[in-house]
Parts: C-alpha cells; structure tokens; sequence
C-alpha cells in the first residue's frame, strides 16, 4: 500500500487532443495561398482518416474531454497540447518513429523543424517547468498523462480492459499508487476492469518517461492513464458519471481537493 503523508500536488496533462494549429505554421500548411480565409478561419489541411468511434484519431478529441473532466473532479490543475496532434506526437521523444504521422513525414524538413519548434518544445517545456514549479512548495508531485486506446487490438481483438495504469514497476511510489488506486477504483467504480501496464508496457516511450529522466523518483511519480474508447464512446451523462468516481477516486490518493481549482 502507498503510505505516502508528506504533502503531494496533482498534475494532469493530455497530449493528443489539441486542434488548433500554430499562427506561424498556416501558412507552410494551409492547401491554399494566403492561409486563413477572409474571414480569418483556419483552413490549414485536415487529414482525413477513417472515422470509427472505437478507433483513437489522430486528433483525440475523448482524451481531451476526459482530462478535462478528472482535472475538475479531482481538484488538479490541467495542461492540454491546444495544438494538432494530427502533425506531431508531443508525447515521444524525438527519436521515436511514431514522433511524426506518414503525412507529415513526407513534407520538408524545414516545416517538420518548424512544427517541432512550435508545439513540441514549448508543450513538453512547460509541463517540465509546472512540475518543477510544484516541487518548490510540495514534497513530490503526481503526474497523469490521460491517453485513449483502441477499442479492439490490430488483429481485431477486443481489448480485455477499460482502464489502464502505465507506470515504471521499478519505482516503488509509482506501483504502490497504481495499487491503492485499482483498489479504490474497484469500490467506487466496481463495473471498470482496470488493468495495470496496459495496453503497453509503462516504461516505452512517453512524456511520463522522458519526465522521470529529469525528476528522481523520491519526488516524481508519472502515471500514465488510459481509457478504453468503448466505454469513452458511450452516452455522455454515463460517461460522465465514470470519469467523475474515477476523478474522486484519484483526489482520495493525492489529499486533493475535490471541488474544482480556482
């Protein structure tokens, strides 16, 4: 069990629900001279994929609004990627294969450096810095980063799980959370079946990840958080419902309050 009664603060973040695109980048990216049209509208190109509501889009539009919702019911504060996540995965490194979709690996380089410069960097600065800021006033800060998942796996399997917890198992604090909150999520929310490190493993590439290279673990704990999209595509008052004994379940871990931030 987590034992933790040093004084904690609670960070959710969500990298993948973003839409807007940059002012600096409509032009490189718009499909047409001149960018925003005359009413000043973003007509910057929209990829257009295979729409199905179980399937996670480019631009994560379930992630946002669950972020949104835990952040309100477990009294924490919220960073969302506001920008497009249909051009760039702030949440990999920079290495990583998946950092760019095959559309916009095709385009030049300059404009990849330009997409890089102006949504990836200043995202992944400023959650870096918030979780320094926090750790000035508090003892060690607890990171959610909220992510949706594919409802059936590639071969065309249902997933086996609604909720799962990524963490590192070699770090203590981030396991014995994962625990304690499994078992307050099996009391307040017992229909979930929540499961830990998965879809993946919580030591692959992500923010959480390239967050504990900066933070010991003494003072930093980064739990990915992911939600099943076939219980995130149900009716909204339901899944409202959820994501609010979710949100109160975390707010019970962390001594947060759960009235909504200021």
């Amino acid at each position: 069990m987590f034992e933790g009664v040093e004084p904690v603060s609670l960070l959710v973040t969500c990298d993948t629900g973003g839409w807007k695109t940059p002012p600096r980048l409509r032009d490189r990216l718009s499909p047409t001279p001149g960018g925003p049209d005359a009413q000043g509208a973003d007509r910057s190109p929209v990829i257009r994929l295979p729409i199905h509501r179980l399937a996670r889009q480019a631009v994560d539009r379930e992630a946002y609004f669950a972020a949104r919702k835990l952040a309100h019911h477990c009294g924490s504060e919220l960073i969302c990627n506001q920008f497009r996540s249909d051009l760039v995965d702030v949440g990999r490194s920079l290495h990583h294969r998946d950092l760019f979709p095959p559309h916009v690996r095709a385009l030049a380089s300059d404009t990849r450096d330009a997409i890089i410069e102006e949504i990836y960097h200043p995202y992944r600065s400023r959650v870096q810095q918030r979780i320094s800021d926090f750790l000035r006033t508090w003892s060690y800060v607890v990171h959610l980063s909220v992510r949706t998942f594919d409802a059936k796996t590639t071969g065309g399997n249902w997933q086996r799980g609604d909720v799962g917890l990524l963490y590192d198992p070699a770090r203590k604090d981030e396991l014995d959370w994962c625990l304690d909150l499994v078992e307050e999520l099996y009391y307040s929310v017992p229909e979930l079946k929540v499961r830990r490190n998965h879809p993946h493993r919580g030591t692959n590439d992500s923010l959480t990840k390239s967050m504990r290279s900066q933070f010991p673990e003494d003072v930093y704990l980064g739990i990915e958080l992911t939600l099943n999209r076939a219980w995130m595509s149900r009716p909204v008052v339901r899944r409202e419902k959820v994501l609010e004994r979710i949100g109160r379940s975390i707010a019970t871990l962390t001594n947060a309050s759960i009235e909504r931030a200021a």
